[in-house]
């Protein structure tokens, strides 16, 4: 099964237990934090090694489990992926599961960037109007891009809203030179 199915599949069943318990929110904040310590480049090498022993991964787990003291369910989670070799699949897992977590929930993420900071009445605004859009409540994170020069772009759902300025004079530029 390919890596990214089997990390949907995780994502699913973890999802499933975390909401039996109403907890859905407090795992998926704590698998996003885990997945943040996998990412070391390092740690990254070790769990490739097609010949890690099964009590390697579990040692690893455990030494994370003493350190940030997990949910129960994210610790018991953390040995089912150490078992079965796919504690190198974590970041896929939590992707899918932030993913899972916001379609029950009703909600979406948006990237916001704009080429200045922006006030809390445009950022309240945009929220709002993307909110309507989607008909879900928006989860935003802005981010500043002087390359922009001005304006906004908005990434939700996999569709891009290039209301940057940037963007505007390449058109212009476009319709100038399909005129000459």
């Amino acid at each position: 099964m390919p890596r990214t199915q089997a990390a949907r599949r995780y994502a699913k069943a973890l999802l499933s237990l975390a909401q039996e318990q109403g907890e859905g929110e407090t795992i998926g904040a704590q698998l996003g934090q885990i997945a943040e310590f996998f990412t070391d480049p390092e740690l990254a090498k070790i769990l490739a090694l097609p010949a890690l022993p099964v009590s390697v991964r579990q040692d690893i787990v455990a030494q994370l489990v003493a350190q940030g003291s997990p949910h129960e369910i994210v610790e018991k989670f953390l040995r089912v992926l150490a078992d079965n070799d796919r504690l190198q699949d974590i970041g896929a897992i939590n992707a899918a599961y932030q993913q899972l977590l916001d379609k029950a929930l009703g909600r979406v993420r948006a990237r916001v960037r704009s080429a200045v900071e922006l006030e809390e009445e445009e950022k309240q605004l945009l929220v709002n109007t993307f909110s309507q859009l989607t008909h879900k409540a928006v989860e935003p994170s802005f981010e500043t891009d002087a390359t922009l020069l001005g304006g906004v772009v908005v990434e939700v759902e996999g569709r891009v809203y290039d209301a940057s300025l940037k963007t505007q004079l390449a058109r212009l530029g476009d319709q100038l030179a399909r005129q000459i």
